[in-house]
């Protein structure tokens, strides 16, 4: 297993970090993206031991890059803001391109919680969907919980990020990355305004890309009826979307971080993704 990590620059002045990852062979499948929620970084997707979805797919012959955006912890120095808008609007487009002059076919694009939002809203309006082979979503809304970043919840949020001139998640036990003030307003904001506002929802309805979204059935953080309501947004024809827990034939009732990093999923979610991208190849 082979790795590197790049500077992407943005056209705003800002960037962030690509990983890339190769596995012991020539690549023969389509590039994947991956794309960290908040709280987390690329370590989620590529442990320190080289253990992880990145690897897996690197492994089945797919050339993958692990997005670290701006303002987390080992992020290239920035001068643009480090928020989830320049993330979306500069940030992955230019990510796009990198990836499309190194592997010039369609792309999957994968999401784990606010990642998958950022895709997904970077999809309907800053990415070539020409480029895309479609959109992975793991656990992504914005609909349903999340009280602390909605109002009136999200004016302490803010406040507290203000305060410490970041959000502390490290010391809440919230992940391992904590967020720039930047992010926690954007965040904040699209929560308050996207369920009382039409505006995000127009949007991902001109999704139209195949797109496959996966939901924990323990998941607290970011629940199943969130994630169906995300999804059922989009115009998308092929369109899947599943709840992952007992009910449905999985080992376990799949919580926010374990239908990712958990060994249940390495044995059977990975292989789940692995195949639905296979048959869209």
């Amino acid at each position: 297993m082979r790795s590197e990590t790049h500077t992407i620059a943005a056209g705003d002045g800002g960037g962030c970090a690509l990983t890339s990852v190769a596995g012991p062979g020539m690549a023969r499948r389509p590039p994947v993206v991956l794309v960290p929620g908040m709280f987390t970084g690329r370590r989620f997707w590529l442990s320190d031991r080289g253990v992880g979805l990145a690897a897996y797919l690197a492994e089945r012959g797919h050339p993958v890059f692990i997005v670290q955006r701006r303002g987390l912890s080992d992020s290239p120095p920035s001068r643009g803001r480090a928020g989830l808008s320049e993330h979306v609007e500069h940030d992955l487009p230019a990510v796009q391109q990198w990836v499309w002059t190194r592997h010039p076919v369609p792309a999957f694009w994968v999401g784990h919680s606010f990642g998958g939002v950022m895709c997904a809203l970077a999809c309907a309006d800053y990415l070539c969907t020409a480029r895309m082979a479609g959109l992975v979503l793991l656990a992504s809304q914005f609909e349903v919980g999340k009280r602390m970043l909605d109002w009136p919840a999200n004016r302490l949020t803010r406040g507290l990020a203000r305060l410490r001139g970041h959000f502390p998640a490290r010391a809440a036990g919230l992940g391992p990355e904590n967020e720039p003030l930047a992010a926690i307003i954007d965040a904040t904001r699209w929560v308050e305004s996207g369920r009382r506002r039409p505006d995000i929802r127009q949007a991902l309805s001109t999704i139209d890309i195949p797109v496959l979204a996966l939901s924990g059935a323990a998941d607290r953080v970011d629940p199943s009826e969130g994630c169906r309501r995300f999804v059922d947004h989009f115009a998308s024809t092929d369109r899947t979307f599943e709840r992952l827990g007992r009910a449905t034939g999985y080992p376990e009732d799949f919580d926010h971080p374990g239908l990712v990093v958990s060994r249940p999923a390495r044995e059977r979610v990975w292989p789940r993704i692995a195949g639905w991208m296979s048959e869209r190849t």
